[in-house]
């Protein structure tokens, strides 16, 4: 009888130790989903940044343009 139980227990042993594994892994599983949102929220803010700064680059970039327009024009044409 106990060359019979002998199989069972580490086939118990085996299924425990299997279930304790997947458990392990589906809480693993749901912190990276976590974090990955968290991620993909910090990227998304990130990408907003960089519009918002292109923006201000690009505008910064016409006023410095039409400011040395007016200059060019007050040095070629003095009044």
């Amino acid at each position: 009888m106990d060359i019979e139980q002998d199989p069972f227990g580490i086939l118990e042993e085996k299924i425990n130790s299997l279930m304790a594994a997947y458990d392990s892994l589906k809480k693993e599983k749901v912190a990276l989903e976590e974090q990955s949102a968290v991620n993909m929220s910090a990227n998304k803010t990130l990408e907003e940044k960089v519009a918002r700064l292109s923006h201000e680059r690009e505008t910064a970039r016409e006023k410095v343009e039409n400011l040395l327009g007016r200059l060019d024009r007050l040095i070629v044409s003095p009044r």
